[in-house]
């Protein structure tokens, strides 16, 4: 047995405050914006983007992702603005093992709202009911307390705790990992 998947039509999430969206190249500024912020990057081991260039090649990484059922990216808005202030999506879908990784980046601008914590329902909502999931995964840095606040408010669980498995910018990093799994 083999989870199947279809993002062919896009789904719109929402909530009280939120919608969330496909990201498009009209969300390039905003993209480039999040993706080029140190302060914001500094807990995603991924090279900042440099230039629009950069934002829109990242969009289209998302649109292929989606169209091979791998992943799935949606900008987060609030209702009644189009302007999007962070991405939220499923990464790395292991579909024989029914799992998939959760990520998120929010604009500073917006963080203690609540904003990450409203969409990451959404997403364990679609995850486990509409995909049928069994297992919602989230990789971050040790040192980023937010997000692992995020996490456990989401009643994400600590699995485990890797001691310099990743290396980047000629360093090697701590991860830690956290899931969620679907009872239902």
């Amino acid at each position: 047995m083999e989870l199947s998947i279809n993002f062919s039509n896009f789904p719109i999430l929402e909530s009280e405050r939120l919608l969330l969206r496909e990201v498009t190249p009209d969300d390039v500024k905003e993209v480039f914006q999040l993706r080029s912020d140190k302060e914001i990057m500094k807990y995603i081991p991924r090279v900042p983007a440099q230039t629009l260039e950069d934002a829109l090649e990242h969009i289209q990484i998302l649109s292929e992702t989606k169209e091979k059922e791998e992943g799935i990216s949606w900008g987060i808005c609030q209702k009644g603005e189009d302007k999007i202030m962070g991405i939220i999506g499923l990464y790395r879908i292991n579909k024989p093992n029914f799992r998939a990784e959760v990520g998120y980046i929010l604009d500073p601008k917006f963080h203690g709202k609540g904003f990450v914590s409203e969409a990451i329902q959404l997403v364990i909502d679609f995850g486990f009911n509409t995909c049928k999931f069994h297992t919602l995964t989230a990789i971050i840095d040790p040192r980023n307390s937010a997000s692992e606040k995020v996490l456990q408010r989401a009643n994400f669980q600590k699995e485990a705790h890797f001691k310099e498995d990743f290396y980047f910018n000629g360093e090697f990093l701590d991860s830690v990992h956290y899931s969620i799994i679907n009872k239902k």
